[in-house]
Order: structure tokens, then sequence, then C-alpha cells
């Protein structure tokens, strides 16, 4: 019995400490995306790659921050699909935002809008929610993502015009930061949903699929960090997953596989109160 136990701990040790190998970076680097061109310097691509010892499906679009706007949509206390959100918008890019309460379509996280605050993160967040993102400008053309907790938002709210808080922090200064939590929602497997920024102000946004044995199996927030890694970002940070993971442009529709219908195609999206959203 002895033996036994220890070698299903070897085993799990090995598992975990093969994670991120070399091999998932060269695996990562060569792989073969599908990619389309947005115009103005804008794309979105795709692949699936087989990462972590797993296979992994992950959607990407990348835009010049500097010559796009970016902008929050907030919906008060109603839901609706981020491509729906996207077109209404007349966005070119749309991703879903962040937590909310899945029967009132509440904000359970800070969301500033236009510097009226309409959405507080509630104490049972707090273990996630720990960043935001942040423009002071009305057209969203410098976006900035900062560690942030609740004793910060009255300053948030004081220097910046509109914001979303989320979490937790993936990458801050160049670095990936690590956590210990055990919690279900930071060990295992899920659809994550990112947005990040690169050294040269590209703006990255991305969805990895979850939940799909064999074809998108998600990730665990450690291994959704080292992908922002892959993604050259210096500054990222985890948005809401689950079945809320969309990733849509107006040319190419959704591309990722949302989980709400447990069916892997593009038509299982969850409505959501808020979103991000780019335009030209």
């Amino acid at each position: 019995m002895t033996k036994t136990v220890l070698g299903a701990l070897l085993l799990l040790c090995s598992l975990d400490a093969a994670a991120q190998t070399p091999r998932d970076s060269i695996a990562f680097a060569t792989a073969e995306w599908h990619t389309t061109d947005l115009g103005d310097g804008a794309q979105c691509r795709y692949a699936q790659i087989d990462l972590f010892g797993s296979r992994q499906s992950i959607s990407v679009a990348t835009y010049p921050g500097r010559k796009f706007t970016t902008e929050i949509i907030h919906l008060d206390r109603r839901a609706d699909a981020t491509s729906n959100l996207g077109k209404a918008a007349g966005a070119d890019i749309a991703a879903n935002g962040s937590y909310f309460n899945v029967k009132t379509f509440e904000p359970v996280t800070f969301v500033l809008l236009d510097k009226k605050i309409v959405g507080r993160t509630t104490p049972e967040e707090t273990f996630r929610t720990n960043g935001v993102i942040a423009f002071k400008d009305r057209k969203g053309r410098r976006m900035e993502i900062f560690r942030c907790d609740t004793t910060d938002y009255p300053d948030v709210a004081r220097r910046y015009r509109s914001a979303l808080a989320a979490g937790p922090v993936l990458i801050e200064k160049g670095k990936t930061v690590e956590y210990t939590s055990g919690s279900s929602f930071y060990a295992r497997r899920h659809p994550r949903t990112l947005i990040g920024k690169r050294a040269d102000g590209t703006v990255v946004m991305a969805v990895i699929d979850g939940r799909f044995k064999g074809q998108g199996e998600g990730t665990t927030i450690a291994e959704t960090a080292y992908i922002a890694r892959q993604l050259g970002l210096v500054e990222a940070l985890n948005l809401d997953g689950g079945g809320s993971s969309t990733l849509w442009t107006a040319r190419e529709g959704v591309l990722n596989h949302p989980y709400d219908n447990r069916r892997f195609d593009h038509e299982g999206e969850r409505g959501v109160p808020n979103c991000i959203v780019v335009r030209r």
C-alpha cells in the first residue's frame, strides 16, 4: 500500500512538473495558426495546440492600442451575447467582461463607466478579483492593467474615466504572478478569457476553450499565465471564464467554442452583462 501511494504521489508530482516545459514553448511557437487580417494592424487567429499534456483550443485577437477605441459596455440588470453587444456597438472585436451574478445579471466586481460607479466587488469575489483594466481618456486608447484591491477603488474612480475589475492578475511588469491557492478556480482546467498588453502597446485578447475532452480541455490559472507569456504579454488580466468565455470579430464571427451549449461549435454563447469592445 505504501509503495502504491508513493508511486501515485510521484506520478502527480511528475505531471505537475511537466505541466509547463520547453516542449510546450516549442509547440506554441511552431503551431499552425489560422490567421485573418482585420485591417489597420489588427488580426485574429486560431489554433489547436498540444500543451501541458492536453489539447488546447486557443483564439486570439490583437490590435494596436493607440489606433483603436477600446470601450467597456455594460447593461443594467440584463444580459446579452458578447457577439450581439459587439454588433450593437459597431465593434470590430469583442470579448466577454468580468464576473456577475448569473441570476440577476448584476456585476459582482467594480465597474466604472464615465466616472460613475455601476458595480462593486463583493466580499465573495476578492479571492480572485485583484486587478483592473482602466482608461483615462474617453476613446480608451491608453489602456492600463494593474493590480488593484477594494481599498484602491476610490482612487481609481478619481483618476480614471472608466474601469473594470477582474482577476487574477496573470502577468505584472513582465513577470508571471504565481498563486498558491488550491481552490478549483485556480487549480482545475476551465475555459478562460484574458486581456493584456505587449511592450509595444499591442493589445491582446484571448480565449482558451475548456471542458471539451480531446478538443479544448481548458487551463489552470498557472497555465493561462503561461499562455499569456507565450503571447508576449508584459501585463495581463484574467477575465470571466467558463460559459461566459467568448471572443468575437465582425469579420469572422465567434472565434472560439463557447461552452454553454456543451457542443464544440460556435453557437453556445452565454448572455453577459458587460464586455470589452474594440473599434476603429
